[in-house]
């Protein structure tokens, strides 16, 4: 399989909408039927190890899914293959750099 393929991309965009679903219901059901949370409570669940690595898959989804979506817009709309390039480039930067940004973050309160 191509590393640009389409097939590879719909699957991992459908993959990561099903966990991104999850975390949404998730957190209506809890905002709706639950009690508030304050932010001492908020953090000490989220320095649980199941918690913290529920944080790591939900933000590896959504990093997943803004690669996806903004390399399928870039793909189609941006036509010079050097500007493209640059673009994608740029993406994949900021995107890792965010990932690594908030996997300090969670790993750094869970221990």
């Amino acid at each position: 399989m191509r590393l640009l393929s389409g097939q590879r991309a719909f699957v991992v965009q459908r993959l990561s909408a099903l966990v991104l679903l999850a975390f949404v219901a998730a957190a209506g059901v809890r905002l709706a039927f639950g009690q508030p949370v304050t932010l001492a409570q908020w953090q000490a669940w989220a320095a649980q190890p199941l918690a913290a690595a529920l944080l790591l898959l939900g933000a590896a989804a959504l990093f997943a899914h803004a690669w996806v979506g903004i390399r399928d817009v870039l793909l189609d709309y941006v036509r010079p293959l050097p500007l493209r390039l640059l673009f994608l480039s740029l993406v994949v930067v900021a995107l890792a750099l965010l990932g690594a940004w908030t996997a300090l973050i969670v790993v750094s309160h869970a221990l």
